[in-house]
């Protein structure tokens, strides 16, 4: 085999091992995985990443298994989890990676990332034009639907503050955000990475806020600074995305640490720039079909319905349209429940309090994992039964 030969096998073997996770992978026609994984990975970093898989390992298993020396694995393995593809576990949890992945203790264990969420946003982050056009073609070339339909969701639907009952937080508490914000005193707040994509590529129609997305529990003594905030500051933040219309797509609590489900941070998402709301309409399926929608759905009380239109502003996932058919009603706000993702966006926006988010039957309710594994396991599952 000849050295250029060598060079596109070990690509071939990343790509393969990416579609294997139960993040989803998909290959394309035109090979453009390829084209990605090359303009963010070296050949030395694809050689190494291209033989771990979705079960953790220590530099130990793995250098003794690819037959290379510990520490230059350990050097590599430790490099690629800031750039999203390694991912650092411990006996305490599983790290996302990033900035988190420096607070693991414990054994190390290094397993391999998804694309998304994963190394994309790093790679958004550091690239530019060029990557972000050859995200869009994969998605369109059927990345998108491997990645977006299988359910559970890559990330989860959580109602904003203020569209559900207590009684409904108390008993899911990874919905709790305001029990999130009592827990810490700091949080990581950074730029949405998918608006920055839509920049890139000239797309400059959105006046929503960068700084969007995380709101990640840090240690106490983790110092203040432009990506760090107090609890007041991140509070402040959430209401005003609230308030603008954004949704907050979770991160599921068994990623970061969490013993049990409960809210751990969030991306607060608009239709014209999340990749997991704008990405399944790029690859011919519809907004509902992206995040895992919650465990419930918006009801407008006509009656109560003055017709301002508001609600169908806000509504991010075209859920709601006019009532057509002649009558009292006729002209007024209605709830596709079928499109409804149970955000709650359009609760907070109406003036007089006409709609209310109403839980589903315990026939569609979804069960939070309780673990990665059994998140893992139910994708696996489901991107099966799409082949």
């Amino acid at each position: 085999m000849s050295e250029a030969q060598k060079s596109e096998d070990i690509y071939e073997r990343l790509a393969a091992a990416l579609e294997a996770l139960p993040h989803g992978f998909a290959r394309t026609p035109s090979g453009v995985e390829i084209k990605l994984i090359k303009m963010a990975f070296t050949e030395e970093e694809v050689s190494l990443a291209g033989q771990l898989t979705r079960f953790p390992e220590t530099a130990v298993e793995i250098a003794n298994r690819v037959g290379r020396d510990e520490a230059e694995v350990t050097a590599l393995l430790e490099s690629l989890v800031p750039r999203g593809l390694v991912s650092l576990n411990s006996a305490a949890g599983t790290a996302g990676g990033g900035v988190l992945a420096q607070d693991v203790q414990g054994e190390r264990k290094y397993r391999l990332r998804p694309f998304l969420v994963g190394w994309y946003e790093a790679s958004m982050r550091r690239l530019g034009k060029e990557f972000a056009e050859l995200f869009e073609q994969f998605v369109i070339e059927g990345g998108g639907e491997r990645i977006f339909s299988p359910r559970p969701g890559v990330l989860g639907v959580v109602p904003v503050r203020g569209s559900l009952k207590p009684e409904y937080i108390e008993r899911e508490p990874h919905i709790d955000i305001d029990a999130h914000l009592q827990r810490h005193e700091r949080f990581l707040v950074i730029p949405c990475v998918c608006k920055r994509e839509r920049e890139v590529l000239g797309d400059s129609s959105c006046g929503k806020p960068m700084k969007r997305c995380g709101f990640v529990g840090l240690p106490p003594q983790t110092p203040l600074g432009e990506t760090v905030v107090g609890r007041e500051e991140a509070s402040q933040l959430l209401d005003g995305l609230e308030k603008s219309g954004h949704v907050h797509l979770a991160f599921y609590g068994f990623t970061m640490f969490a013993e049990a489900p409960q809210f751990m941070g969030t991306c607060n998402c608009c239709s014209c720039c999340c990749g997991v709301l704008h990405g399944p309409k790029m690859a011919g399926l519809e907004y509902h079909q992206g995040p895992q929608r919650s465990n419930y759905r918006a009801v407008i009380d006509a009656d109560a319905c003055i017709a301002c239109g508001v609600c169908q502003e806000r509504c991010p996932v075209d859920a709601i349209s006019d009532i057509t058919e002649p009558g009292p009603i006729e002209g007024k706000s209605r709830v596709a429940r079928e499109k409804c993702i149970g955000c709650g966006v359009c609760v907070i926006g109406c003036a007089t309090d006409a709609i209310e988010m109403v839980p589903v039957s315990a026939e569609e309710w979804f069960h939070v994992p309780s673990s990665m594994a059994e998140w893992e396991e139910a994708r696996l599952k489901n991107l099966a039964a799409m082949e």
